[in-house]
């Protein structure tokens, strides 16, 4: 039964600049004896971050949401799909509700796709229904100096959105800014009227311990944002509380991949002026890895947005993290499956993208 309401805060922040791993550091340094759990949403279909973000976390701390003998202190849950930020969405509602009947955390830290509102999940929080079990603390936004020129951020509705909710920004990549960097992120910042908004500069992957501190102690400050709606449309008539009361089972799992006899899916969404395409390969299959990262340098052409993977791979299993066309590689632990997202502003040749994904497979 719930005793007090649970700290949670949104982590918000346009794609890539490094939300996951923001939170990685989180999970690492909170307090000793608490549990944490978290929601991570993304814009595709098939989900990835939510494994990238396990293999960060030490393996004795951490749970998919199953029930393990030993109670973990971490608990990460993930909604494919962008449907976090939907209010009416099923989806949203059952995976916070889950994490918390399970797990019964101290913090939920909840991650937003990069294109997602925050606005509609900060309003399903502070709702009739969740004001007894959630107490929304504050929304941390990253932010990446150097994109703030580029239009496609610029003028984009969900960035500027995230900004304006944002409690505590985050200025991260910083190691990588020139002077006119830091000056036309301050410009910008006083034309949406932000200058009061507690700004941090955030370098080299947030391995400051002191740094990652101050932004713990931020977690546990007052959000600025007050509405609640009243009378909106959730699971129901009860409230959460009355939930924790009744002797309903666990609710399942919301995605578990079922191939057909190829051995992969593949999957699309849109919306936000952007596309998703990603692919999922069951374990029976296993990449070449020189062809794989050759399939990369023709993605990078492309000029996509994002690229993120975890694949396994002839030399082992692989994470992959690209944004436009900065690449990031890291060598993972182990992977269930084989997962390739990739999100564009210009429709994507699926077809294409298939084909060549699929002749980087060992017969």
């Amino acid at each position: 039964m719930i005793t007090k309401p649970i700290n949670t805060n949104i982590i918000t922040g346009f794609l890539g600049v490094g939300k996951t791993t923001l939170i990685s550091q989180l999970l690492a340094h909170k307090p000793k004896g608490e549990v944490w759990a978290v929601l991570v949403n993304e814009f595709g279909e098939i989900g990835i971050d939510g494994g990238l973000l396990n293999a960060t976390v030490d393996a004795d701390d951490v749970s998919d949401s199953e029930s393990p003998i030993k109670k973990p202190t971490v608990v990460i849950k993930e909604v494919p799909g962008g449907c976090l930020c939907c209010v009416s969405g099923l989806p949203t509602q059952v995976a916070i509700n889950q994490l918390i009947q399970q797990t019964k955390p101290d913090r939920l830290l909840i991650e937003p796709t990069g294109l997602g509102h925050p606005a509609e999940i900060a309003k399903l929080l502070t709702s009739e229904y969740y004001q007894h079990v959630i107490n929304l603390q504050s929304s941390v936004c990253l932010v990446d100096a150097r994109k703030v020129s580029d239009p496609r951020y610029q003028h984009h509705d969900t960035f500027i959105q995230q900004l304006k909710m944002a409690d505590v920004l985050l200025a991260n990549k910083a190691q990588y800014y020139t002077h006119s960097d830091h000056l036309q992120l301050q410009q910008f910042l006083s034309q949406l009227q932000l200058q009061q908004t507690p700004l941090m500069t955030v370098a080299n992957h947030f391995t400051d311990v002191a740094l990652v501190e101050q932004i713990l102690v931020h977690l546990n400050t007052p959000t600025k944002y007050q509405a609640v709606i009243k009378g909106q449309r959730i699971l129901g008539n009860k409230s959460l509380m009355d939930k924790w009361l009744s002797s309903e089972p666990p609710l399942g799992d919301i995605d578990s991949p079922e191939f057909d006899t190829t051995g992969f899916m593949h999957k699309t969404n849109q919306g936000e002026g952007c596309y998703s395409s990603g692919w999922v390969f069951s374990a029976v299959h296993c990449f070449q890895f020189e062809r794989f990262m050759t399939w990369i340098d023709t993605v990078k052409i492309d000029k996509v947005l994002r690229l993120k993977a975890i694949v396994i791979t002839s030399d082992g299993v692989l994470g992959v993290n690209m944004v436009d066309d900065k690449l990031v590689l890291n060598e993972l632990d182990d992977a269930l499956d084989s997962r390739v997202e990739i999100i564009s502003d210009m429709p994507l040749e699926n077809a294409r993208l298939q084909q060549q994904l699929l002749s980087c497979l060992l017969t």
